[in-house]
């Protein structure tokens, strides 16, 4: 009874076996930079039985048919090192409805895709016609995600993404939804990875209808572009990630990179968040690791951020959701005394390592959780310009080298909170702003540089004109 039990159990195994080997054959579609082209259409290459496909864009129309007849999960697996002496695109894939996996032949392997000669079109782009009925709709999400690849040289947008996007704040429609994965890739030398921008411009969008994970996914030696520029736009160029009303759910880790011109992550109305991410040994210059303007959200509840340059790590304009930075800072630089005049698009820079302008960040703490520890501050901790927020210092769980001042203030209403304001010698500057102090350590100089500003310790408005004589400034 056993053997057979055995015999039996090894029978339906083998048949399961046979079955996943057999559907993969079926929706599998081989491309090889590498070999002469020996068909006359895409309809006759990369599945089981037929020539390899020699370009990634017969390839991708080959998967688009597949999905529309038979299948709604296609890979496309590439054979071999695509060296960059042509041009590689996928061209557009609108028309691809489910899942597409693009990725290397051999999981143990990544394959290396030189963007060298892919100057005039993104490596994949999902753009929907201005012409009505010129697309397939989808009643499936799509979804696509690449998996051991290695990038380089990709000074053109490696996905670009250009469609009505979702306006339904409840609901998103299988048509308007897309994902994309980036799982075990590798992007190097390159300066634009990322770029969503709506149709439909100047609506407010569902964050959870356009989605990007970076998964086990690195940039190294990244840069700031200096031939593409921004959506209308002349004279700034095009940040690596840059996204209206869409979200990148997990961002990348990064290293080694320099970025003189741009932000890394440009955010309009958009989301951002990190997952286990590691920032390390960049050169950001006078330009914000994030921006993040008309609202959205930013949420970083594990980040690493180690050993870069720079002055500002995060820039808020017109943002009125919460946002949760949780990361652990060490070994930084901050502050570049070279700022002045300096800025992306409408958006002037500050010497600060975090910029808030006509925004409300009332609710909770900015800071909650993070530590800074270790690092050169020569500039101010927070800017804030129309905007109000709490700073409480008993949740940063580790000291931090003084900065320049603690607070720089412009009309605005801030509540500090638990906090060792002696650190700074001059910690609040600023005018025209309402100051709340609760349970702060602080002398007298902390009345010298706010102008015209309005100090309350707990709820009792101080008035500070017998101090003032004492300043020394």
């Amino acid at each position: 009874m056993y053997k057979r039990f055995n015999f039996l159990f090894l029978l339906v195994v083998l048949l399961l076996a046979f079955n996943v080997s057999f559907t993969i054959s079926q929706n599998t579609i081989s491309v090889n930079y590498n070999v002469q082209r020996n068909y006359n259409s895409f309809e006759e290459c990369g599945l089981n039985g037929e020539p390899v496909c020699t370009s990634l864009e017969d390839a991708g129309n080959r998967a688009i048919l597949l999905s529309k007849t038979s299948n709604p999960t296609n890979y496309i697996n590439i054979i071999g090192n695509i060296d960059g002496s042509t041009p590689v695109t996928f061209g557009n894939l609108y028309n691809y409805c489910g899942k597409l996996f693009i990725r290397s032949s051999d999981s143990n392997v990544n394959i290396n895709i030189n963007g060298s000669n892919s100057t005039q079109q993104p490596f994949l782009t999902i753009q929907e016609a201005d012409q009505p009925n010129s697309t397939f709709p989808c009643s499936i999400p799509r979804i696509f995600q690449f998996q051991y690849i290695n990038f380089t040289n990709w000074d053109q947008t490696i996905v670009n993404i250009n469609i009505n996007q979702e306006t339904n704040l409840n609901s998103v429609n299988p048509s308007k939804s897309l994902t994309v994965y980036f799982q075990l890739v590798n992007i190097i030398s390159s300066s634009s990875i990322l770029k969503i921008y709506p149709k439909n411009l100047g609506e407010n969008y569902n964050l959870q209808a356009i989605k990007v994970a970076f998964i086990s996914t690195i940039g190294i030696d990244l840069k700031s572009s200096s031939v593409l520029f921004s959506p209308n736009s002349s004279q700034y160029y095009l940040p690596p990630i840059y996204l209206v009303g869409a979200s990148v759910i997990r961002i990348l880790s990064l290293s080694d990179s320099t970025f003189e011109s741009t932000p890394f992550i440009f955010s309009d109305n958009g989301g951002v968040s990190s997952g286990g991410s590691d920032v390390s040994n960049n050169n950001f210059s006078s330009n914000p690791f994030i921006m993040a303007i008309n609202g959205g959200t930013v949420v970083l509840p594990i980040l690493s951020f180690t050993n870069n340059i720079l002055s500002t790590f995060i820039y808020f304009s017109n943002f009125y959701n919460q946002p949760l930075i949780q990361a652990t800072f060490s070994n930084n630089l901050f502050g570049n005394s070279s700022i002045q005049n300096s800025k992306f698009m409408e958006h002037e820079y500050e010497n600060s390592i975090i910029v808030i302008k006509d925004s409300d960040f009332s609710t909770l703490d900015l800071l909650g959780y993070s530590i800074l520890n270790q690092n050169t501050i020569s500039n101010n901790l927070i800017f804030i310009v129309n905007s109000s927020f709490n700073l409480d210092n008993s949740v940063i769980r580790s000291p931090m080298l003084a900065p320049q001042n603690i607070i720089n203030s412009i009309n605005s209403s801030v509540s500090i909170i638990n906090f060792n304001l002696t650190i700074s010698e001059l910690p609040i500057v600023g005018f025209n702003s309402n100051i709340h102090l609760f349970s702060s350590v602080f002398t007298n100089d902390v009345y010298c540089g706010c102008q015209g500003c309005s100090f309350y310790i707990q709820s009792d408005l101080v008035d500070p004109t017998e101090y003032l004589s004492q300043c020394n400034i």
